[in-house]
């Protein structure tokens, strides 16, 4: 979410120059720091060791997976086709969770046969792809049994929901949680049928479906050979690139490098592909991954490790499917006869034609369900139970947003003092983490001093301060700081992925926000002429939670007005302002009016409360959202320092 800087702001700028690089170096450096103590070279006996907590702590990351219930699969259509058939089939991955695939099964099987699984990848049409269906056809001419899975959200399964599923993080579950759990029910729908060896099944699929490989093949041992496609790389260059919420694992970076995730397949047989022109998964990095992949293959049996590259693009190309039919009879079935491939076209793999059936579960009604297991909060009972719960809240809330960072130096470096609209101005940037630079504008009243001040939020940065609005402040006899918060107004990137990039280091963006705020507070309170420090958050939902959040871990805040929130995160929303929001593993933890209980008994005023669909909230229902924290105030015996505007 970068906001670009209004070049007509009357504050000016702290530099001669903004500083739009800042949050890709600090982003990779931050990986770095994560990753440069696990490089080391292992024996058997330590990666061993090392493997067992790396599945553990990545099923965990990727949400846990659920009991296996019954799949119900049923077929619904069959196509005749030279040398093979085309079934269509469905099936509950959970309970009305519906996955659609297509059987591509060969003509003349005479016992059971090598089977392989093919998850497709960010394809504007999914599987129906002509080189899915041409890899699934070579396939099946060869004698494997080969099943083509819809990504959740993808063509039979479109109403389930795909990218807008950011809410999941916020209950601890990941979009590739659950997909990896789709693959894993379609291994078992695969060895339930009387034509497959569950003994030879193996998966295969490329760039967002090279990662449903990669991540499947790491985690379930049945998979005996494995072909992840243009996207194993080194991790680190996910900081500078964009990818897809279902690519995205909060906290991946602080347990593991994609390599080591990779390596988990080791010692099944595992062939990467990567294109050389590839500009989505650079080759080089690529190169460097294969090596330290191939270092863990030698612990074991090297043969089984091999890399392939086609001088190509971003793609799965015919080249690159004969490196992988060759590979497979290696590893399954013996050589192939040739045989050539096709594409039967999209009226042969319709599953559902009449849509999903009625009840069926999307993503939404997932997270629902997942929230509603959450345990609830006890309610406080008197000053001293909010006192010892807001204790654990708030160590709990640390822990979900990553920790603390490092505070390191202030090193404050004023850029000019020149008055700045009729008042005492100075201009200056600081130092939020040891890399983070914050560029701040401070408008001082007349008098010396000491003074309160009214520090502001916005989504657009301190170019978004008018002068109106400084003005009634000073002549309040309030100073004003206006500031931006990282990857804002003179540190914008301009990148939309950089929130998912800090995701991945076990951040995010309201949360880092949040932090940003903390460290001006302190640079407020190391200056010796100010009283107390007032919160202003404005400009939008995102800088209101990050607010929120500033304000109920920073008791130094003496006041908060928060323009924007919304009223709880418990309910799924597509709406992109919503995004952002949906911190991971909030909900565990705390919902909006939970943080809201952490700010009493200091002044906290709210406006505009909104629902999951952006709309406003009326009266009753903004009082029951937040009613604990209401209670909260009352115990504290602060009930006027609360207050919702509607």
């Amino acid at each position: 979410m970068s906001i670009q800087p209004s070049a007509s702001s009357w504050l000016g700028s702290v530099w001669p120059e903004p500083y739009a690089d800042m949050m890709r170096q600090h982003l990779v450096l931050a990986g770095d720091r994560l990753l440069r103590p696990r490089a080391v070279e292992h024996t058997r006996a330590s990666w061993a060791a090392r493997r067992q907590q790396l599945r553990s702590d990545l099923i965990a990351a990727l949400g846990g997976f659920p009991e296996r219930t019954p799949l119900n699969a049923r077929i619904t259509s069959t196509h005749q086709r030279q040398g093979y058939r085309i079934e269509n089939v469905v099936f509950e991955s959970r309970p009305g969770f519906h996955a659609t695939a297509s059987v591509f099964v060969p003509d003349g099987l005479t016992g059971p046969a090598p089977a392989v699984l093919c998850p497709h990848g960010h394809y504007a049409v999914g599987r129906y792809d002509p080189a899915v269906q041409a890899r699934c056809v070579g396939l099946a001419r060869r004698g494997y049994v080969t099943l083509a899975i819809d990504a959740v959200g993808y063509n039979d399964r479109e109403a389930q929901g795909h990218r807008r599923t950011w809410f999941l993080f916020a209950a601890g579950q990941t979009v590739e949680g659950i997909q990896t759990w789709d693959n894993m029910r379609a291994i078992d729908y695969l060895i339930s049928r009387a034509d497959v060896d569950s003994e030879r099944i193996a998966c295969t699929g490329v760039s967002g479906g090279g990662n449903q490989t990669m991540y499947v093949s790491a985690l379930d041992e049945r998979i005996k050979v494995s072909i992840p496609v243009c996207s194993v790389e080194m991790v680190a260059d996910y900081m500078e690139k964009g990818f897809c919420t279902c690519e995205t694992i909060p906290g991946l970076l602080r347990f593991a490098d994609l390599t080591e995730i990779t390596a988990l397949i080791a010692p099944r047989a595992l062939l990467l592909m990567h294109g050389i022109l590839d500009s989505g998964f650079p080759i080089l990095s690529a190169r460097m991954a294969v090596e330290r992949i191939a270092r863990i293959y030698s612990l074991y049996d090297g043969s089984r490790f091999a890399s392939f590259e086609s001088y190509s693009p971003h793609e799965y190309n015919a080249e690159m499917r004969q490196q992988a039919y060759r590979w497979l009879d290696i590893w399954l079935k013996g050589p192939s006869p040739a045989a050539d491939e096709e594409v039967p076209g999209v009226e042969y793999l319709k599953v559902l034609p009449d849509g999903l059936p009625a009840g069926h579960q999307t993503m939404a009604d997932l997270y629902t369900g997942m929230v509603s297991r959450l345990p609830g909060r006890l309610s406080p009972r008197s000053a001293g139970e909010h006192h010892t719960q807001a204790l654990q809240t708030t160590e709990a809330l640390w822990e979900a947003l990553g920790g603390r960072p490092q505070e390191g130096d202030l090193d404050v470096r004023v850029t000019s003092t020149e008055p700045i609209g009729g008042y005492a101005g100075e201009r200056f940037w600081f130092r939020s983490e040891p890399d983070v630079l914050i560029p701040a504008v401070l408008l001082r009243p007349r008098d010396e001093g000491p003074f309160d001040v009214t520090l502001y939020l916005h989504a657009e940065g301190k170019a978004a301060l008018t002068h109106d609005v400084a003005l009634a402040e000073l002549e309040q006899g309030r100073a004003v700081m206006a500031f931006d918060q990282r990857d804002v107004g003179e540190t914008a990137s301009g990148r939309d992925h950089v929130h998912l990039s800090a995701l991945a280091l076990g951040r995010s963006l309201p949360g880092a926000w949040a932090w940003d705020v903390m460290r001006c507070v302190t640079y407020l309170q190391r200056r010796g002429d100010v009283r107390r420090v007032r919160l202003a958050a404005a400009g939008s939902l995102v800088t209101g939670l990050a607010g929120l959040l500033a304000a109920s871990l920073d008791r130094r805040i003496s006041e908060v007005e928060i323009e924007a929130l919304p009223a709880t995160l418990k309910t799924p929303s597509v709406a992109p302002e919503m995004d952002l929001l949906y911190l991971p593993g909030i909900l565990p933890v705390a919902d909006v009016a939970d943080l809201a209980a952490l700010v009493a008994p200091r002044s906290l005023r709210l406006q505009s409360l909104v629902d999951a669909s952006l709309e406003p909230l009326s009266a009753a229902e903004a009082d029951k959202a937040l009613a604990p924290a209401a209670h909260a105030y009352d115990l504290l015996e602060a009930t006027a320092s609360f207050s919702v505007a509607h």
